[in-house]
């Protein structure tokens, strides 16, 4: 059985840290949700990666477990006090392979379209303007659930040397590559494939290897999710 779905490959750093602004969206509503509530979850994509002295990210698959265990758990506590069922997609499907591929590249195109003032789209200006289409539908019969939720996020930590660069880059007026935490969350409706919820997250800050900062990073991902 497979237990893992395929990593959503991202790299739009640009248009995720161009000038902090907020995308302007109606207020999401999910009119399809029924009883009991219930949310597919896919495997959020968690990936912690250590900066070293030279400006490189290395990986780091230890961090990187401990991180999506607690991020797991914050999402599955949150909401349950809503009455929300959330059921993991241990079953993927071919299908369901290539939606969360479809879903990367949609997210990739939000991140870039939205939130970047200079490359929006007249017919595009909304998270939920976008969609996978139809072919969602799959999915909700076989896992019993009204809406699917995607998690991205990436971490990075600056080991001591790093730091010390970065001290004296600063000094110099050198623009070094910091240690930042990055992600996203959506929310998709299985019965027409649209995007009813999404919400984009850059911190400068944040401890996924500990339980508390872990949870203040989930809560702000998923903050002002319609439940």
């Amino acid at each position: 059985m497979k237990s893992r779905f395929v990593r959503l490959a991202i790299f739009v750093a640009g248009s995720w840290l161009s000038a902090a602004e907020a995308a302007s969206a109606p207020e999401a509503t999910l009119q399809h949700m029924t009883s009991p509530k219930r949310i597919v979850m896919i495997e959020p994509d968690v990936q912690l990666m250590e900066l070293d002295a030279g400006g490189i990210h290395e990986p780091r698959a230890d961090w990187t477990k401990v991180a999506q265990t607690f991020i797991e758990q914050d999402l599955r506590v949150h909401f349950a006090k809503s009455g929300v069922e959330l059921v993991n997609a241990d079953r993927p499907t071919p299908r369901d392979i290539q939606l969360v591929k479809l879903h990367a590249v949609v997210a990739k195109a939000i991140l870039t379209h939205v939130y970047n003032r200079k490359a929006r789209l007249r017919n595009k200006a909304s998270p939920l303007d976008w969609t996978l289409g139809r072919g969602t539908n799959e999915m909700r019969d076989r896992y019993g659930a009204d809406y699917a939720l995607f998690i991205f996020v990436r971490d990075s930590h600056a080991t001591a040397n790093r730091q010390w660069v970065q001290a004296l880059g600063n000094l110099a007026g050198a623009r070094l590559d910091i240690a930042t935490q990055q992600g996203f969350a959506s929310l998709v409706d299985l019965r027409t494939g649209n995007i009813v919820w999404f919400n984009r997250l850059i911190s400068a800050h944040g401890v996924l290897r500990t339980e508390e900062p872990a949870q203040r990073t989930v809560d702000a991902l998923i903050k002002d999710m319609p439940l």
